[in-house]
């Protein structure tokens, strides 16, 4: 049997395994551009941005840390369950959006946010219409990257009982079944990748390409 046979004469169970890995990393990705955008905006305060850009030396290191070791931290301290994996992708996830966003805004000319104060603007309107379109490339770049850690960091989650596509995959490797294994495989680079390409387009469709610094 071929992993297409397999996906074909198990499908339903294949796509709870789907809807379950989606639902994992949509709740993950949420809470990480909600706290990545909100934290990269006070830090990039003027009154912050000393504070601002040693986060971005920080979340820089932060990127090299292993998936694997911030969901071996949490099962320590959350058990099994999908649950300790939704916090701890939605922990690595925060690194990449507030990396991204901490550094475009901190990259904003000074003179164009005194520019804009000088026409009546308030410091909201200021990031609103100024700052953050400017930012608007690098802080996609930041939620696509997110994204594709996500979809792959929530396979290896399966090892804590969090379910999802991982499941397949490990079971497949325990009872030494490659149809098993390649379906899942298949299935996550093929969610991955249309992740990618769906925000790619979303990316162009929000982003200016006079308003844009690059990431």
């Amino acid at each position: 049997m071929n992993a297409f046979q397999y996906l074909g004469r198990n499908w339903p169970e294949v796509s709870a395994k789907i809807v379950q890995h989606l639902g994992m990393v949509g709740i993950a990705v949420a809470a990480s551009l909600v706290v990545g955008l909100v934290l990269g905006i006070v830090v990039s305060r003027p009154r912050l941005q000393k504070v601002g850009r040693a986060i971005v030396g920080a979340t820089g290191v932060a990127q090299a840390i292993p998936s694997v070791a911030v969901i071996a931290l949490m099962f320590v301290y959350t058990g099994i369950g999908p649950r300790t994996a939704v916090i701890a992708l939605s922990i690595y996830g925060v690194v990449p959006i507030l990396f991204n966003v901490s550094s475009a805004l901190l990259l904003v000319p000074a003179d164009m946010r005194e520019a804009a104060g000088g026409m009546g603007m308030t410091p909201l309107q200021v990031l609103m219409r100024v700052e953050l379109p400017l930012a608007s490339q690098s802080i996609m770049a930041g939620l696509r990257t997110t994204v594709t850690i996500d979809v792959s960091t929530a396979t290896v989650a399966s090892v804590i009982g969090a379910g999802g596509l991982g499941d397949i995959i490990f079971v497949g490797l325990s009872v030494v079944r490659p149809d098993m294994i390649m379906a899942g495989t298949l299935l996550v680079a093929s969610i991955a990748i249309l992740s990618d390409v769906l925000l790619a387009l979303l990316q162009k469709s929000v982003v200016s390409r006079g308003l844009s610094i690059q990431s």
